[in-house]
């Protein structure tokens, strides 16, 4: 299995555009045959920082996710809302 976290800060006035992104990503990405378990949240703490958790099949199902025209929107698009560089950290699991 293979888990992905990502993180991004977000100020205020690109909060609700954030929040429509990652639902469309999360929703996107749950279809997929590979994806075991797709969330963010925001952390209650700290308003405009999001958290992403992911689990995947394998490393094939993770190569057909990047890949996907959606995917890459959402990358794109976050790091243009983000007030600092997206953080993301990918971990093989056994």
């Amino acid at each position: 299995m293979i888990i992905i976290t990502g993180g991004a800060q977000v100020s205020e006035t690109n909060r609700a555009a954030f929040l429509v992104i990652g639902e469309r990503q999360v929703t996107n990405s749950r279809r997929e045959a590979g994806c075991v378990s797709y969330a963010f949240y925001e952390d209650a703490m700290v308003p405009g920082r999001f958290f992403f958790f992911e689990e995947w099949k394998d490393q094939a199902a993770v190569d057909f996710h990047f890949a996907q025209p959606y995917c890459r929107e959402f990358m794109t698009q976050a790091r243009a809302l983000a007030s600092t560089p997206p953080e993301i950290k990918i971990r093989n699991v056994d």
